[in-house]
């Protein structure tokens, strides 16, 4: 037997070993390279994060945040932000876990979304500022699952795209950054209202909740021009006003503004006198509101919840809308026309076209790099 051959077996199994090991360092080192978080930096980046722009086609949103630590519309004259959607959008960044690395190839980005420029608007960049002159956090999202929720992206100067675990709002339309919803009162809170000599207020008799138009009375001046049938359809649609009071624009107040009768609207409710004055103009219907806080207030809601009715401090009320000029939904604008008239009611605008936008990308095999 030769007397070499436990030599060479030793030999051959240490380097069997070492194969191994190389080989099992590469895979881990893959692995580790794909795991984990996203953007680890972002952790400490969060909470030095001074100003946000978001992009999209020919959209901008620019959020800043102010020295008190609340945040700005800066894209609608400083108007405040949610400051729990802007929270959520850099938390959510910075917990964005990898899932797979997919392609480097630039000419295949278009697949998911994450082209940029993008002429065609289907890209999203999002721009992260700190109170330092460096560089922006730059990172392009494309498409995104829903089940489970995913993101496709990629950082500005770096061909790789991933997918990741998680999402973020980087949604280009300014309504989704703010509360539209001034007021959202309960039924009970509502005593009168008062537009172009005609007044509605509910019966003695009438439910805390669930009124109709029945449960109302209406009057008229002797000098205004309503017929019955007007008067008799604007019991229920000025009641309840108050319940759902929204815009769907907002700007700083202008000082050459001059509200007219036709769109000046005055609410008397539980605590406080509302007045709405209005005018048209060429972008639609814009008003602003005066409120006077009067004795007798419900108590404010504390814990407000998101879809239900609440009552506010009048006095906080009236200095957060003290300035601001908002522009008032189309529906409400309709609303005010067709009481004045004795035409048919016009027919609701159709639902927007969704197709196409829960469409999945190509599956993730075919995207490897």
């Amino acid at each position: 037997m030769n007397r070499f051959l436990p030599i060479l077996a030793i030999v051959a199994a240490l380097l069997t070993l070492l194969a191994a090991w190389a080989i099992g360092d590469r895979i881990a080192t893959s692995v580790r390279a794909t795991q984990g978080l996203m953007f680890p930096e972002l952790a400490e980046l969060a909470n030095s994060v001074q100003a946000i722009e978001l992009v999209q086609g020919d959209r901008t949103v620019n959020l800043e945040r102010a020295t008190d630590g609340t945040w700005k519309l800066a894209s609608r004259d400083g108007y405040p932000a949610d400051m729990e959607l802007v929270r959520g959008l850099i938390v959510g960044l910075s917990q964005l876990q990898k899932d797979q690395a997919l392609t480097r190839k630039p000419e295949r980005h278009g697949e998911l979304n994450l082209t940029w420029p993008d002429p065609e608007g289907r890209a999203r960049l999002i721009r992260l500022y700190t109170a330092s002159e460096g560089k922006p956090f730059e990172v392009i999202i494309g498409q995104e699952r829903l089940m489970p929720r995913s993101s496709y992206l990629r950082r500005i100067g770096d061909d790789q795209a991933w997918r990741c675990r998680g999402g973020v709002n980087g949604d280009v339309d300014f309504q989704r950054w703010i509360r539209r919803d001034l007021l959202s009162l309960p039924a009970v809170e509502f005593l009168a209202a008062r537009w172009l000599g005609l007044t509605t207020s509910p019966k003695p008799t009438a439910p805390a909740t669930n009124r109709r138009p029945d449960d109302f009375v209406v009057a008229t001046d002797a000098s205004t021009a309503w017929t019955p049938e007007q008067a008799k359809a604007a019991r229920g649609v000025l009641s309840e006003w108050p319940a759902r009071l929204e815009f769907d624009d907002v700007r700083a107040a202008k000082p050459d503004f001059a509200p007219t009768p036709d769109r000046t609207l005055v609410f008397t409710l539980k605590g406080a006198i509302l007045t709405l004055e209005g005018r048209k103009e060429e972008s639609g219907t814009w008003f602003r509101l005066e409120v006077q806080p009067t004795p007798g207030a419900s108590e404010p809601t504390k814990n407000r919840v998101a879809g239900d009715p609440w009552v506010p401090d009048w006095k906080t009320f009236a200095a957060s809308v003290k300035g601001w000029e908002f522009r008032m939904p189309d529906w409400r604008e309709s609303q005010l026309e067709r009481l004045r008239s004795d035409g048919p009611e016009p027919k609701a605008p159709p639902m927007p076209d969704l197709e196409g936008k829960d469409r999945l990308p190509p599956p993730s095999s075919s995207m490897q790099r």
